[in-house]
């Protein structure tokens, strides 16, 4: 596996790669590693893996965003553009979805009790702020990338990408106070890619 390291970005740190093991040729592999800000792991940051060079096929999915026990849950979700998100509420209290937005992509899916959904398809690419009207500390992050093969990073700063067909892509963090391009990755086909991402941030941003 080979990454190169994208110069032009004055905020990236360190792209070290771990290891690469052995892979069958033509198979779709699995890229798994931890992100650093500095020597902190971050959580609930997405990892996207974009294509370069070549164009992938929408998969118009279906994700869900579950109210339980007065939260969001997952917080982070990322999804390709033209997928539908369902937000089920599983409390016994009645529940609402909005998100603040810009004046084309706010919206507001109405308060409606235990047991129902309400979907909503996101066309456009950038992050949607979740929100509840009728309980203010609820929020999510709804990310919508040009991209299927993205992770979420967990408490440790872990995350995997799976089914990544092997080819050239362009790393792109987000977090919901800072996005940063990391760099270009090689991935082999078949078996499995480890790396470890650190970025730093600019002078005034809010890491956390």
């Amino acid at each position: 596996m080979t990454v190169r390291p994208m110069m032009r970005t004055r905020a990236l740190g360190v792209l070290a790669v771990a290891l690469s093991v052995p892979y069958q040729a033509g198979a779709q592999g699995t890229v798994s590693g931890t992100l650093l800000l500095g020597r902190e792991t971050v959580a609930s940051a997405v990892v996207q893996l974009i294509p370069i060079g070549r164009r992938e096929d929408p998969r118009a999915d279906t994700a869900l965003i579950d109210q339980s026990h007065l939260r969001f849950n997952p917080r982070v979700v990322p999804v390709q553009v033209g997928s539908t998100v369902e937000f089920l509420n599983s409390d016994p209290i009645m529940h609402n979805v909005f998100s603040p937005g810009r004046t084309d992509s706010a919206f507001d899916l109405g308060t409606y009790p235990m047991g129902q959904s309400r979907f909503r398809t996101f066309d456009q690419e950038g992050s949607y702020v979740i929100l509840c009207h009728v309980h203010p500390e609820m929020v999510a992050w709804v990310v919508v990338s040009p991209t299927s093969f993205a992770g979420v990073t967990r408490r440790d700063g872990g995350f995997v990408v799976e089914s990544v067909p092997p080819g050239a892509y362009e790393v792109r963090i987000w977090h919901r106070r800072w996005t940063r391009d990391a760099g270009t990755l090689d991935v082999p086909a078949g078996g499995i890619s480890r790396w470890t991402i650190r970025v730093t941030l600019d002078d005034g941003e809010d890491g956390r």
